[in-house]
């Protein structure tokens, strides 16, 4: 993830003063094991590693693309459970990051699409 955020940012995005908390995003994978199934796991995903905030860029965009890994790599179509352009769950992303507990939502969501 560390590699991924790097490649996409660009030389003045970096934030030496902001490292990235790579035990938070450890903690969040770790919990993320013990749950079977996979929408439920990628709903969580993207709602704790949106809300761990452990990136100084682009915690919402690992998180989105660490739940399509789980749906795809588990024989759901992640594209029909995160449509491009998704308003509704780029609204809840925000407010996850904000420190709002959307996760329910997030499943919810995660669940009606799947």
């Amino acid at each position: 993830m560390v590699a991924i955020n790097g490649a996409v940012r660009e030389a003045d995005e970096w934030f030496d003063d902001e490292p990235d908390d790579l035990p938070r995003v450890k903690a969040v994978l770790v919990a993320a094991q013990a749950v079977q199934d996979p929408v439920v796991a990628a709903a969580t995903l993207a709602f704790r590693l949106t809300r761990a905030q452990a990136f100084s860029e682009g915690n919402k965009r690992t998180a989105l693309l660490v739940a399509r890994w789980v749906l795809d790599h588990n024989g759901i179509d992640g594209a029909q459970v995160l449509p491009p352009d998704d308003r509704v769950l780029a609204d809840l992303l925000v407010k996850a990051a904000m420190g709002v507990d959307v996760g329910r939502e997030i499943l919810d969501l995660f669940v009606s699409r799947s």
